[in-house]
C-alpha cells in the first residue's frame, strides 16, 4: 500500500504504541491471532474463521462481518484452498481465485484493508495476505428523508444493522472505533450495537450505558424509542434526552466529541447520548460551512426562533388582556381594531388557531408526501382565510400563529419540537391565567426544570453549567488533540 495515500498510518501507530505491539507482523500464527485480537478488542464486528487443510496445516481468514460477502469468500478463497491444498509443491495462496492478493508487511496495511472491506489470510510461517472481497448486498443506502441538508453526504442508514455499522467503519478507519453487541428482548432477540471510540469517550459514560442496557427487561425490542425510555435519567420530563439521527455523519462527528452510539436492529435511526440541550440544535450542515462565522449565525436564528415558538403567542395574550398599556398607542389601536368584532378574548383564539395548525401538521405527516405538502400549504391558506373573514380570529393572531409555526420548524430535532408544542400550550394557558407575572413564572419553571436534568449524569444545559460557552454557539474540536498527547 501506498504510504501517500494511506492517511491513517501515523494515527495506527500511535494507537498500537499504547498496545506495545511493534509496526511489523509476526509470522507465527499464534501470536499474529493474539496481536490481532488484542488491536480489535471490544469490536464486536470483527470476526475470523479458521480452516484445516491436510498435512495439519491451518489457516486463519479474518475480517468484519458487515463490509464482505461472505458467500464471496467461502467461494473465492476458502474452496479452491480446501480443492488444491494436496499440491505440496506450490504455494496455497496461488489457487486463491482472486487476482487481488497482496502480502501484508505490517499493521497499518492489515488495520486499513479491514476496515476497507477487504479480507486477511494468514498461513502459519508466512506473511499475511490481502484478499479484496465485495460487501453485501443489502437494499440500497438512501438519502435521509426526515434530516435533510444541503451540504454533506447524502446518504442515510437502513434497516440492517450490519450495514449501519459497516458504514460508521467507513467513515471511521480505526480500530479504537468500539463496537459491544447485546441481544434484547426475550421474544424478539433484537440486536443491539454500542459504539464508542476509545480513548474519546469517558469510560464513566461508557459504563453507565452498559449498565443501563444490561438491565433492559422486556419482551420485544422494535423501535428506538422503547429502549431509549429505559435508559434515559428522567423518564417523565417532556425534553428529549437522547438525540436521534439517521445520518452517519452525525454520529461520526458526535462520536468525535466523546459520544456514545446505539443501533438498534431494524430501526433507521440511532441514538446518540451523553446530549445537552444546544445538540439538539445541531444540524449537519453546521459542520460544513468555511465560515464560522456563517455557522454562529445560522445557530442563534435557531435559538431565536425556539423562543419565539415558545413564547409569542402566550406573550401576545399576556400583552392584549392584561397589560395593553405596554403596547405602543399605534399597535394597540390596530389591535384594538382587529379585534373589535371577535366574540372569543385572545386566549380562546391563540387556542382555536394552535389546535388547527396541530391538526394540519399531523395530517399532513400521516397522508403520503405527494399529498402531505399540499395539504398543508392550502390547508393553512383556507382555514386561516375563512377564519379571519367568519370573524373567529383576527387577522393578526393568524400572523402571530403562522409565524409561530414557520419558527418551530427551524429545529432540527423533530422530538423537540414537539416538546416545544406542548409547552406553547402550558404557557398559553398560564399567561391568559395571571397575564406577565405567570408569563415570567412559566419561563423560569421550564428553565429551573432544565437545569435539574441529567443525561447520563452529565448536565443538560452544559456546556452553560460547567461553562463552556464557546461551544454554545459553535463545536470546537478540543478531544483530538487532548488525546494525542497522551502519547507524547
Amino acid at each position: 500500500m501506498d504510504d501517500k495515500t494511506f492517511g491513517q498510518k501515523e494515527e495506527y501507530k500511535k494507537y498500537l504504541s499504547t498496545l506495545n505491539i511493534s509496526e511489523e507482523p509476526p509470522l507465527n500464527s499464534k501470536e499474529f491471532f493474539s496481536l490481532i485480537n488484542k488491536i480489535f478488542q471490544d469490536c464486536d464486528d470483527f470476526s475470523y474463521r479458521e480452516v484445516a487443510l491436510s498435512h495439519r496445516r491451518k489457516f486463519k481468514i479474518y475480517f468484519v462481518q458487515g463490509l464482505i460477502d461472505m458467500a464471496f469468500l467461502q467461494a473465492s478463497v476458502i474452496k479452491p484452498l480446501l480443492e488444491h491444498d494436496q499440491n505440496e509443491n506450490e504455494e496455497l495462496r496461488n489457487f486463491i481465485n482472486n487476482p487481488r492478493t497482496v502480502e501484508m508487511t505490517n499493521w497499518n496495511e492489515i488495520i486499513y484493508t479491514l476496515f476497507s472491506g477487504g479480507a486477511i489470510c494468514h498461513f502459519d510461517g508466512e506473511q499475511p495476505i490481502e484478499v479484496k472481497v465485495p460487501s453485501q448486498e443489502k437494499r440500497n443506502l438512501s438519502e435521509p428523508t426526515t434530516q435533510y441538508q444541503v451540504f454533506g453526504p447524502k446518504i442515510g442508514f437502513i434497516e440492517d444493522i450490519h450495514s449501519n455499522i459497516s458504514l460508521m467503519r467507513k467513515f471511521l478507519k480505526d480500530p479504537r472505533l468500539k463496537t459491544i453487541n447485546y441481544e434484547i428482548g426475550s421474544l424478539s432477540h433484537t440486536k443491539v450495537t454500542l459504539m464508542y471510540i476509545e480513548g474519546y469517550a469517558e469510560k464513566q459514560y461508557i459504563d453507565y450505558i452498559k449498565e443501563k442496557i444490561q438491565n433492559v427487561k422486556i419482551d420485544h425490542l422494535i423501535t428506538l424509542g422503547q429502549l431509549n425510555k429505559q435508559i434515559i435519567d428522567n423518564p417523565a420530563s417532556i425534553f428529549p434526552q437522547v438525540y436521534g439521527t439517521e445520518r452517519p455523519d452525525n454520529v461520526a462527528f458526535a462520536l468525535e466529541e466523546g459520544k456514545v452510539a446505539i443501533f438498534v436492529d431494524n430501526v433507521t435511526f440511532c441514538s446518540i447520548l451523553p446530549i445537552s440541550i444546544f445538540d439538539l440544535y445541531l444540524a449537519g450542515d453546521d459542520h460544513s460551512f468555511s465560515s464560522i462565522y456563517n455557522s454562529i449565525f445560522v445557530r442563534l436564528i435557531r435559538y431565536f426562533c425556539m423562543v419565539i415558538s415558545t413564547a409569542l403567542p402566550a406573550l401576545y395574550v399576556a400583552l392584549v388582556a392584561f397589560h395593553p398599556e405596554l403596547i405602543p398607542e399605534t399597535l394597540a389601536l390596530t389591535i384594538a381594531e382587529s379585534r373589535s368584532q371577535i366574540p372569543f378574548p385572545a386566549a380562546a383564539e391563540a387556542i382555536i388557531m394552535m389546535l388547527a395548525l396541530d391538526v394540519l401538521v399531523e395530517a399532513s405527516i400521516r397522508l403520503p408526501s405527494f399529498v402531505g405538502q399540499t395539504i398543508g400549504i392550502v390547508g393553512g391558506l383556507v382555514i386561516g382565510t375563512a377564519a379571519v373573514e367568519a370573524g373567529v380570529v383576527s387577522s393578526l393572531m393568524v400572523i402571530i400563529i403562522a409565524f409561530t409555526a414557520i419558527a418551530s420548524f427551524t429545529t432540527p430535532t423533530w422530538e423537540l419540537v414537539s416538546s416545544l408544542r406542548i409547552l406553547r400550550y402550558g404557557l398559553l394557558i398560564i399567561a391568559a391565567a395571571f397575564g406577565l407575572y405567570g408569563f415570567v413564572l412559566g419561563f423560569c419553571l421550564i428553565f429551573i426544570h432544565i437545569c435539574n436534568i441529567e443525561t447520563v449524569s452529565r448536565p443538560y444545559i452544559s456546556p452553560l453549567s460547567p461553562r463552556k460557552l464557546e461551544q454554545v454557539l459553535m463545536k470546537v474540536q478540543q478531544k483530538k488533540a487532548q488525546f494525542f498527547n497522551t502519547f507524547k
